[in-house]
């Protein structure tokens, strides 16, 4: 339960700043710049500590780039001596003696890196030649340190092909956890149909999953925009030796998204204003959190509400048409997702 209702936001992606060193292809927020008025340190902390009142068990910071939000670490370690648990996502180009100090100090969980392919994939996606070099060397000087590390992968229609070869290189590098996502047609491909991933291609990427999953040298999961109903499903999304089912878009639900000027989303993977739920100089996070008509893309969801094969679908009230992100920015419709593998859906 929450402080004041049922809903509790156990999980958040936290925006710290939209500033970034890299510009990459398939970018969802666009990131470059700061934007004007992002939330000071004393204004993080605040978030934090209501995230943290409010029941949250895990906080991942994202960017543009973390590292380039000043006093990171510090909003990190306020989380972390209050029982969150706290991870970043960085893309390793800066990872250096200052970084390391600052993960120290933040007393994180994990560091996840960013790896979007083998050399040239991942230097096309990210636009600088040696980001690819960078980011290998950042999971070497993590491992030497002894520092838990994850990868997170983000597939289009020309690095899905690197799955096999990135495998081999991670379990070498000693990463634990590796994320596997397809980049969603939103910010930098909003309008790069030719390069998102075709969906027939989510059974071979489930299927990938398990069989890795199988040899037990890295703990490989699915994000929450593919999948679905396959054979494949009970481990797909769950801790090792656990099986699970998927039960719909937690967005609003258990999971909330913060941006660098205090806007609330059910989810960072939302990235439009259409999202936005308040904004935390205006009201507290409890507030938005607990507004009876909040989310309500989810917490009102009918089975009525699908539309396409999604709504001929037996699995359809219980999906819930998977990833809200997903379905929106591929469809332009809330309850409908093109990307679904379940193999008995309706056509």
């Amino acid at each position: 339960m929450g402080m004041d209702g049922p809903y509790v936001p156990a999980r958040c992606v936290w925006e710290l700043t939209l500033r970034c060193n890299m510009r990459c292809l398939h970018c969802g927020s666009r990131a470059g710049k700061a934007r004007v008025g992002e939330l000071s340190l004393e204004e993080c902390f605040r978030v934090g500590d209501d995230l943290a009142a409010l029941g949250c068990e895990q906080v991942t910071f994202i960017g543009g780039e973390v590292f380039l939000y000043p006093g990171w670490e510090q909003v990190a370690r306020r989380l972390s001596a209050a029982g969150v648990a706290v991870n970043i996502i960085t893309n390793g180009f800066l990872m250096g003696d200052r970084q390391i100090e600052q993960i120290r100090e933040a007393g994180l969980a994990n560091v996840g890196i960013s790896l979007d392919g083998m050399e040239e994939n991942h230097n096309r996606i990210r636009r600088i030649p040696s980001s690819f070099r960078r980011a290998l060397e950042a999971f070497e000087r993590l491992k030497r340190e002894g520092i838990s590390t994850g990868a997170v992968t983000s597939l289009l229609s020309f690095n899905v092909g690197d799955l096999e070869a990135m495998y081999q290189l991670l379990v070498r590098h000693g990463v634990e956890v590796w994320q596997v996502q397809i980049a969603t047609a939103m910010g930098n491909l909003a309008d790069g149909t030719p390069l998102l991933l075709p969906p027939e291609e989510v059974p071979r990427i489930t299927a990938f999953i398990i069989d890795k999953l199988c040899e037990h040298k890295i703990h490989v999961y699915a994000a929450d925009d593919l999948g679905y109903y396959d054979a494949n499903e009970p481990c797909l999304r769950t801790p090792v030796g656990t099986i699970g089912l998927w039960q719909g878009c937690q967005a609003g639900l258990r999971v909330v998204g913060i941006d660098s000027v205090g806007n609330v989303k059910g989810c960072e993977s939302l990235y439009s204003d259409v999202f936005i739920e308040g904004n935390l100089r205006r009201e507290s996070l409890s507030q938005i959190w607990n507004r009876p008509d909040a989310f309500s893309y989810n917490r009102q969801f009918e089975a009525g509400m699908l539309t396409g094969a999604c709504a001929r679908c037996d699995k359809g009230p219980y999906c819930r048409a998977g990833c809200r992100g997903m379905c929106y920015f591929s469809t332009g419709r809330l309850y409908e997702n093109p990307y679904c593998c379940y193999p008995g859906k309706a056509q």
